[in-house]
């Protein structure tokens, strides 16, 4: 389970039998943002490491996968900082060669359909495509806001590098009351059939960035 937004301090965590936790603390200490991760213990895996910055917290584990090494990283972005390419692009490399780094990035763009693009969302994209990165998505809003003047969004999605896109599959979970809906992916060593209603799992091309821009690029 990746979690955004624990509100952990050194003086608060949480203990499930059977299960380690991994989380990563706000770098000024107090109860808010920050990340962590719940690892059932019957898995072989083990702690990859902490990123810890005003502008974005991110807890990973390295799990021996059918594909090999493969890290899952819980990230979170706070939505007031505005956070460039080459900052995202600092986090990916520190995840190694495959990554699934989910959780909720407050970035907006219709790539992974959300209903506009965002300046964060827009860097969020430009580094995916240097670093030739893919997101997940179900396409479907994961925030829904107490204010009724706003609209529900789209900010909590994946970005994978090296994992076969068509081993995962999305669902969307609306069982918990929170203002913010769960994304349940799963990994399995066979390959999933494409179906009409699949949730978006799509890697960055030429032809998707002419699609969404609606014009040929150089």
């Amino acid at each position: 389970m990746l979690i955004s937004e624990t509100h952990f301090t050194k003086k608060s965590y949480i203990k499930i039998p059977n299960y380690s936790i991994y989380d990563t603390q706000h770098p000024d200490g107090t109860a808010h943002g920050r990340t962590a991760i719940l690892f059932k213990n019957g898995i072989n895996h083990h702690h990859h490491g902490h990123y810890n910055l005003e502008h974005l917290q991110a807890t990973s584990v390295t799990i021996e996968d059918w594909i090999g090494p493969l890290t899952m990283a819980a990230v979170y972005c706070p939505p007031k900082h505005a956070i460039k390419a080459e900052q995202f692009l600092s986090l990916y490399a520190t995840l190694g060669q495959s990554f699934l780094s989910g959780g909720d990035y407050n970035a907006k763009h219709c790539h992974w359909f959300s209903r506009l693009i965002t300046p964060k969302g827009r860097e969020l994209f430009i580094a995916m495509q240097t670093d030739n990165l893919s997101h997940v998505s179900t396409g479907e809003p994961t925030c829904w806001p107490c204010d009724r003047r706003k609209v529900p969004d789209l900010i909590a999605f994946g970005v994978v590098k090296r994992i076969p896109l068509n081993s995962l599959h999305l669902d969307s979970s609306f069982d918990l009351s929170s203002d913010h809906s769960p994304v349940i992916i799963t990994m399995n060593s066979k390959i999933f059939l494409k179906l009409a209603h699949q949730p978006s799992v799509q890697k960055i091309t030429r032809r998707n960035l002419e699609t969404l821009f609606g014009k040929v690029l150089p």
